[in-house]
């Protein structure tokens, strides 16, 4: 049986030590630059581990009368209780109800308790917070070395100043919420925030943002140019179909006529008949 060639956790390496992380080379080389040890793991998804005052998406799976229970992408799921609102706005049970999507933090993530999450104001201001249900805007699922990545990129305040009314939230555990004007900015955005997992220059992705944009407009125009096209050619049709119609129609017309007149005829040409008899 042939062993795979990265260590999983369990097992134990060259030097009898048991391994505790993903990805570790069975077999590195001896002599390895710092370029070259960075391939010697591979990227496995962690599971989120929450922590207090992290920023969270979650999906909810159960509404109970007093809490509700959301999926964070960890190893368990999270309490959202019905208190935990501003004012004590507690949402409809139409409105909030299962695989409703909820924007949260946490407030307590202990070890011996389950962890708790909360949609109220962090500073108690009297402005309003984004906390709470989400009904508009667009989520992406992404890793959480990517959310990690993104806490602390330049890229978004470089997308917000390039955008227009662009509105992100990125959080600790695996997904990012963000809202635009067009669908056309909003497919550029989620490509750009892909390519950022091994992208590292911001100016490249914005600059790569622009291009997207631009192909995406370039789609739409011969997109529409061919709906004008097939406008214009089903116009015709409906034009030549307008045309021929009155001659199809006097033709009958025309015909009628001759029968009735051919009819009439013949019974004139009988009456005639049978009084010279």
């Amino acid at each position: 049986m042939t062993k795979h060639p990265y260590l999983l956790p369990g097992e134990r390496d060259n030097t009898s030590a048991i391994v505790h992380t993903h990805g570790i080379n069975r077999n590195p080389p001896i002599h390895s630059s710092q370029q070259a040890l960075q391939h010697n793991f591979i990227s496995i998804p962690r599971i989120y581990e929450p922590k207090e005052r992290d920023f969270v998406i979650g999906i909810i799976i159960v509404r109970t009368p007093d809490l509700f229970l959301v999926d964070i992408n960890g190893v368990e799921s999270a309490v959202l209780p019905m208190t935990s609102f501003d004012q004590g706005r507690i949402p409809s049970r139409g409105a909030m109800n299962r695989l409703s999507v909820v924007y949260a933090h946490v407030v307590r993530a202990d070890s011996w308790t389950q962890t708790e999450l909360s949609c109220q104001s962090i500073d108690h201001s009297k402005r309003k917070n984004d906390f709470g249900l989400i009904e508009q805007g667009h989520i992406i699922r992404c890793s959480l070395g990517l959310c990690e990545k993104l806490q602390h990129s330049q890229l978004i305040n470089q997308l917000t100043h390039t955008i227009k009314n662009l509105r992100i939230r990125i959080t600790r555990n695996g997904f990012v919420w963000y809202m635009t004007d067009t669908i056309n900015s909003m497919i550029a955005i989620k490509n750009v925030l892909y390519k950022h997992e091994y992208e590292n220059n911001s100016g490249h992705l914005v600059n790569h943002y622009q291009l997207l944009m631009t192909k995406l407009q370039q789609q739409d125009d011969s997109l529409m140019q061919v709906k004008q096209h097939k406008s214009k050619v089903v116009k015709k049709e409906v034009e030549i179909k307008k045309i021929e119609q009155p001659k199809t129609s006097d033709a009958v017309t025309r015909l009628l006529h001759q029968v009735i007149k051919d009819v009439l005829n013949k019974i004139i040409d009988d009456i005639e008949n049978n009084e010279n008899r």
